[in-house]
């Protein structure tokens, strides 16, 4: 397991955010969470733009709050791409961060949406 976790470690990005006062899930959150999802980027982009089209959503003729709103309304709405997006980065956590995401499932789920609707929205 640990050659695993340092291959995992090695591919992903470095991202300087300053986390010395931060607190533990703030911490996950800089130093595993955001990592993941930037060296996942196209994907996660790719993956939405598919919902939208299979689904006939169009966020182009919409206003940036009504766009934001529409993003946060599919990610919090379809348990489907909800839960592929989750696999997508839980895959890529180390063992250690599996121990500490199943002791803070909830709250890091928020924030990984949190993190995906700040994604999708600032690209799209």
């Amino acid at each position: 397991m640990e050659e695993r976790s340092k291959l995992i470690k090695s591919i992903l990005p470095i991202i300087e955010i300053e986390t010395s006062t931060s607190l533990t899930i703030e911490y996950f959150q800089s130093e595993t969470l955001r990592p993941i999802l930037k060296f996942q980027n196209e994907i996660i982009l790719e993956t939405f733009e598919s919902f939208c089209f299979d689904n006939k959503v169009n966020l182009k003729n919409l206003n940036s709050d009504l766009k934001l709103l529409k993003i946060a309304q599919i990610l919090k709405t379809s348990i489907q791409l909800k839960q592929f997006y989750l696999g997508m980065i839980i895959g890529f956590f180390t063992l250690e961060e599996i121990h500490f995401y199943t002791a803070n499932k909830k709250e890091i789920n928020k924030r990984i949406i949190a993190l995906l609707i700040e994604r999708i929205y600032s690209q799209n």
